[in-house]
Formats: structure tokens, sequence, C-alpha cells
């Protein structure tokens, strides 16, 4: 059963984050790594957190070469000083989106499908991917994982509505 495909419009939000490089290869250590440290350093700052950790895939994931990546978390305050932590605003918008049920060696299927719904409709990125963790390994099975995938788009409807 293809994963259910919606448009919404989402905030924008105000997050701390942590940015590195990755490679397919290294991905779940590299991310668990990082979210380690955003965890802990947001603890040690005593920031306010809101909502789930999220991963903004900055660069286009390639198989033979890094890539960056932030993993992030909302926040209350900002913030302009921070040896770790960069403090910025995620951009809002519309955003193409599904939930992955499952483990995150699973998700490639997830992004396939969303691909598939880009090219068989005519849309546009409009930004890079997200990934919302809305809950995580430390609290579920991994067959219950859920992970948000939001792509922002630019509907082919638009798109020729502005032509």
């Amino acid at each position: 059963m293809a994963p259910e495909i919606t448009v919404e419009t989402v905030a924008s939000k105000l997050v701390a984050g942590v940015n590195f490089s990755t490679t397919f290869a290294s991905l779940p250590q590299d991310m668990s790594e990082a979210i380690g440290t955003l965890q802990s350093e947001t603890a040690k700052a005593a920031m306010q957190i809101s909502g789930p950790v999220m991963a903004v895939y900055t660069d286009e994931m390639h198989p033979d070469r890094p890539w960056n990546c932030e993993v992030c978390v909302g926040i209350a305050e900002a913030f302009t000083e921070h040896p770790v932590l960069r403090s910025h605003e995620l951009p809002g918008g519309t955003v193409a989106t599904l939930t992955h049920h499952g483990a995150y060696s699973g998700l490639k299927g997830s992004y396939d499908a969303m691909f598939e719904w880009f090219s068989a409709n005519g849309h546009t990125y409009a930004g890079p991917p997200r990934e919302v963790y809305l809950n995580s390994p430390e609290e579920v099975a991994p067959d219950e994982l859920l992970t948000r995938l939001e792509f922002p788009v630019v509907l082919a409807s638009t798109e020729r509505r502005a032509d």
C-alpha cells in the first residue's frame, strides 16, 4: 500500500541546530551523534524546546560524496552566540508530506514514493527536504517509529496560474 501524500502549509519556526557532513554509509552514526549533541547542548543551555527533533537535508544526498545536513529543534528564544549550536528561522510554506511508519532503514521507500508523486504530478521542489521524528528508538520499537517527511513544494497548478 502506497503511503498517503498530502499538501499542507507549515509555519516558520525558530530553531537551534547542529550542522554536520555525512554520507550514505555513515548517516546512521552521524545522525545519532548530531542528535546527541543537539540534545545535550540545548539542555546545558537550558533552552525551552518546542516540538520534535528534525533533520534538514541542506545538500542533495549523493551516493559518492559527502553532503551537509542539520538536525534542529524548535526553541522559544533566539540566541546569537553558542560554540556548537546556531539559531535561525526554518522557513514555513507549502509542503508535500507523508508519515513513514517503521524503521529508519525503510525510509528509502517513502522517499521513492514522494519522488514518484512529484514526477507524476509535475510539482517542483522548493527547498530542502525535512524529516520530523515524531518519536524515537528510545521510546518505541523500530516498527513503531513515525517519521514525517516534508518537502517544500510549488504545485504544478500554482506554476501555471503564475504564467
